[in-house]
């Protein structure tokens, strides 16, 4: 966690400032044109130069100590299973040092737990190499996520952006680098250790894990919150919504990704999926995960024989190994929730919400190269009037 980071987080059950007590740190230096940029931005270089390792921050107001477990603050309000592992190993030091503190132990909103473990399985074991993002290229991903997104190189210069549901952080990375954002990227999962492990060294890139649901930032905080393809799998996404959209700033831009009812119809072989998948995925997603990755395998061959084609047709770049149509399985047979949303309904959230110069991604043209899943789902996005 760098220290610039403490400037944008807030107590996720009061909203309120928080205090950092540190136990390791280290200095990662930052370049000539990291440190130009930074005074450009108005930041002070060391605060993004000092990483925290380890440490607690501090919410005098509700008497909570959040933990800083290998580098990245973990801002949930119940007691996961990395809040637990502090306390068996930290707790001793916290009750010493910070007497009247505790750790988090509150209700998970439902579902939570279930998606913290099925989520931190399909991405931390997916990782990243830096050449494939599901079945592209990570090249031709990040410029699809550009185009959906809407943005150009430096559009971001100087804003601070949110990303909800980072994944591994390769596109959250992409966004500040190439468009001059200072992101902050956030995630329920355990895949926030795989994103810091990858791109923590990115000194305009934060990352913590936390709810969508109880985000640890104050109202109208960024100027710029997306999430792509994440809040669909919470119990109601319209409830992760309205926590999330409030975060945006007035002129800020908020734009949300996610699944569509049409796109399961528009063949005969995604409605087969859906029918599939309907069945199945109540089933796989109560089972441990050793369990979920033998209910699965037999689905491994059939991603693999589809990509092939896929790419044969042109229509993907890259074929899938075991780990890839593993992953791809996963995503679709064990989330608990996948709720599928209508434009419609989505641009109602964002009217409801005082959000105007609402835009479709039905209404956009689709270039050849975009995959069409792209905006073949619901994609809204829209600038916050009050």
């Amino acid at each position: 966690m760098k220290l610039r980071l403490l400037r944008h987080l807030r107590c996720p059950a009061t909203r309120g400032p928080l205090e950092l007590v540190s136990w390791e740190s280290f200095e990662r230096p930052l370049d000539g044109p990291a440190r130009q940029a930074a005074r450009a931005r108005g930041i002070d270089p060391a605060e993004l130069a000092t990483e925290v390792q380890s440490g607690v921050l501090l919410s005098r107001e509700a008497k909570l100590a959040f933990p800083i477990v290998d580098g990245v603050p973990r801002m949930i309000t119940f007691r996961a299973g990395v809040i637990a592992d502090f306390d068996a190993r930290a707790g001793e030091r916290l009750r010493h040092e910070l007497p009247g503190f505790q750790l988090p132990d509150g209700g998970a909103m439902e579902g939570e737990e279930e998606v913290l473990r099925t989520f931190s399985s399909e991405w931390v074991n997916y990782d990243w190499d830096g050449q494939a993002y599901w079945n592209l290229s990570a090249q031709t991903w990040f410029r699809s996520m550009d185009y959906v997104l809407d943005l150009a190189p430096g559009s971001l210069d100087g804003k601070l952006a949110l990303e909800v549901g980072i994944g591994i952080g390769g596109v959250a990375d992409h966004v500040s680098k190439s468009h001059g954002a200072e992101v902050v990227g956030m995630d329920l999962g355990y895949a926030v250790d795989v994103a810091y492990r990858h791109f923590g060294a990115n000194p305009f890139l934060h990352i913590v894990q936390a709810s969508a649901f109880k985000p640890p930032f104050a109202r109208e905080t960024f100027d710029f919150v997306y999430s792509f393809g994440v809040l669909h799998h919470t119990f109601s996404t319209k409830t992760a919504f309205d926590a999330v959209c409030a975060l945006t700033r007035r002129s800020g831009r908020f734009f949300l990704w996610v699944y569509s009812p049409a796109n399961e119809t528009r063949s005969l072989l995604r409605r087969v999926l859906m029918r599939i998948e309907n069945v199945a995925r109540p089933v796989i997603t109560k089972l441990p995960e050793r369990a979920q990755v033998l209910a699965l395998a037999p689905a491994v061959p059939v991603y693999m024989g589809w990509q092939a084609y896929q790419v044969f047709t042109g229509k993907a770049d890259l074929r899938y190994g075991v780990r890839e149509a593993l992953h791809a399985a996963r995503d679709r047979l064990t989330p608990k929730f996948a709720h599928r949303h209508t434009e419609d309904e989505v641009v109602e959230w964002f009217r409801a919400s005082r959000f105007g110069r609402i835009r479709r991604g039905s209404e956009r043209e689709r270039p050849s190269w975009l995959p069409i899943g792209f905006l073949a789902n619901t994609a809204v996005d829209g600038v916050r009037e009050g």
